[in-house]
């Protein structure tokens, strides 16, 4: 444990390793990551030119073997970025990197190994074509040299196509998926607070389908009981995201201040908010599906009069959303035959037609920088809402600079430099954590040592910094 209790711009804290031994950075790029290529590859077995398969190997061999993390190769607007993001670590392996750069990055090298910004795959094409029958990602390996025209023109054809969309389409297209948003959908037939409470709930325990966690994804194949998870919540600000939007002056929240139990109180039948609020997304599938109904929600009953959805600009994470994903959720949502969701599809359409709802996406949430770093841009944009919903537990890790923080420090000392109010709504799957009681780390620790990572326990943590009292 780190003895940082105080966020310094000036000696921001020192990120997570993948070379701890025994850590959840470590087990990730030494076992979760090698699963992600080879699953990539098994999804497109038979369709994968010899190009992309090379590169694909490429990568796993540099990955497994430890290997110097060679530099993006790419005329992508984001190379000049991701090359100066990887030049302090220039020279070192895949186990000697701070973790949230080495996941961050490696998803950017899947993508240039595929293909999905063209012309990578070229560059791709040559390297680690030795080592002629040793097993590798998915079998013996077999050389690219010489690779005719004619492959790399079959190559072009997976420029922009989702590595991750086959098992995208698997979790949009499952029963248990559409169950989960009936259920979450049953809780809104009117503008109260219950139902905006039972909302946040549905979207905080969706956040478990990460398809990058299997061991995680898998505890979401059940229904949400919203009731039956209480337990499971370390911190409950729910109460004071429902009091700041019905227009309580009071900060709230802070990590942990307020402690509630579902169902919270009602004060008013009807909010008479009608501000701005942003989504910061995480996962498309059964999660995106229970943001649209929140989202939905929000607008049709005046919580909200404008929203704004940030997703990410090109496919990372395997199940993070980008706007493609909000499109076939959208058309998902119109083909199932259920008039609910028919109707709630329709009136999202109808909302982003008059400019209510948006969809932004920008470099910035694929890139490996932390959120004090967010650029002048999305500042503003961000400035301007009465709350950011921030989802998940890759997003988290950005606002605490992926660093394992002592537990019980205030979320208001751990991130002062947020440009709006905001609350958390994450499923622990990994270390970095604040804003709980002393002694409840200590408590969890010896009734599961596994708690911070296993996706079980999950947070709704509100901040409305001070500047915005």
């Amino acid at each position: 444990m780190i003895d940082y209790t105080k966020f310094d711009p000036a000696n921001p804290p020192p990120p997570l390793m993948t070379g701890e031994p025994g850590s959840f950075a470590h087990f990730t790029m030494t076992t979760r990551f090698p699963a992600i290529l080879q699953n990539v590859l098994a999804d497109h077995a038979e369709q994968y030119p010899a190009s992309i398969v090379a590169a694909l190997q490429c990568l796993y061999d540099e990955l497994t073997q430890d290997q110097p993390v060679r530099p993006l190769e790419t005329a992508a607007p984001d190379g000049p970025d991701w090359a100066e993001a990887w030049q302090p670590y220039r020279g070192r392996t895949w186990l000697n990197l701070p973790w949230y750069f080495a996941e961050a990055f490696i998803y950017r090298r899947l993508l240039e190994a595929v293909g999905y910004f063209g012309g990578d795959e070229e560059k791709q094409g040559g390297r680690g074509a030795g080592g002629q029958g040793r097993e590798g990602i998915s079998g013996p390996r077999s050389s690219v040299a010489g690779l005719s025209s004619g492959d790399n023109s079959e190559a072009k054809k997976w420029i922009g196509v989702d590595p991750f969309l086959p098992r995208k389409q698997v979790e949009l297209e499952s029963a248990t998926t559409w169950a989960v948003a009936a259920a979450a959908f049953s809780h809104a037939p009117n503008g109260s607070a219950e139902s905006l409470a039972a909302l946040l709930h549905h979207c905080l325990w969706g956040n478990r389908a990460d398809l990058s966690y299997t061991k995680v994804a898998e505890l979401a194949g059940g229904k949400i009981v919203v009731a039956s998870e209480q337990a499971n919540l370390l911190v409950d600000d729910t109460e004071a995201v429902l009091e700041y939007l019905r227009g309580g002056r009071g900060a709230g929240g802070q990590g942990g201040a307020i402690q509630s139990s579902l169902p919270p109180r009602t004060h008013a039948p009807l909010p008479k908010f009608g501000g701005r609020i942003d989504f910061i997304c995480d996962n498309a599938g059964t999660e995106l599906l229970m943001d649209l109904v929140l989202v939905d929600f929000l607008l049709r009953f005046g919580w909200a009069e404008r929203i704004t959805m940030h997703v990410k600009a090109h496919p990372t994470f395997v199940s993070d959303a980008i706007p493609a994903d909000i499109e076939l959720t959208l058309a998902a949502l119109k083909s199932r035959g259920v008039p609910e969701f028919s109707a709630l599809a329709e009136r999202l359409e109808g909302c982003a037609e008059q400019q209510r709802w948006r969809i932004q996406s920008d470099l910035f949430w694929n890139s490996s920088r932390f959120f004090w770093e967010i650029p002048s841009h999305l500042q503003a944009e961000l400035a301007q809402a009465q709350l950011v919903i921030i989802k998940g537990d890759a997003n988290y890790r950005r606002l605490l600079g992926d660093s394992r923080w002592p537990t019980a420090v205030p979320l208001a000392d751990a991130v002062p430099y947020f440009p709006a109010p905001f609350v958390c709504l994450r499923t622990m799957k990994s270390d970095p954590v604040v804003g709980l009681q002393p002694g409840q780390a200590e408590r969890l620790d010896r009734e599961d040592a596994a708690w911070r990572v296993n996706g079980k326990r999950g947070l709704i943590q509100f901040l409305k910094p001070e500047s915005n009292l």
